[in-house]
């Protein structure tokens, strides 16, 4: 063997390497999505199991399902748009600004931003 075949035979172990070690995080990312998918399922369900005893619930105390429909599709357009979500702005108590629900800083100040609960 010559200097230039011991160099590609290192080159050669260094890529098996670092591609079993990407392997494995790969691996890893998989896992741990699997296991988040699982709980958003869970809790998807529950939420169904909540939201039909509530219904079930408001039909027993004489709500019927088109005033239940009916709000949900006026709070539905609170964000300005009809599109079977809520996503509620949150208003930034330093700067008065309204900021995305998604972000828990100010994106003008940065003042960190008070979570509003749905109920």
């Amino acid at each position: 063997m010559d200097l230039f075949d011991i160099f590609q035979q290192y080159r050669l172990e260094q890529t098996k390497t670092e591609a079993a070690k990407r392997t494995r995080q790969v691996d890893r990312k998989a896992t741990d999505n699997q296991y988040d998918i699982v709980e958003l399922q869970s809790k998807v369900d529950h939420l169904s199991l909540v939201c039909m005893a509530m219904s079930e619930l408001l039909e027993e105390v004489g709500f019927n399902r088109e005033l239940l429909l009916s709000k949900m599709k006026e709070i539905d357009l609170r964000d300005g748009t009809l599109d079977g979500k809520f996503a509620p702005a949150n208003v930034c108590g330093s700067c008065a600004r309204v900021v995305s629900a998604r972000h828990y800083t100010c994106l003008y100040c940065g003042t960190k931003i008070d979570k509003t609960s749905a109920f």
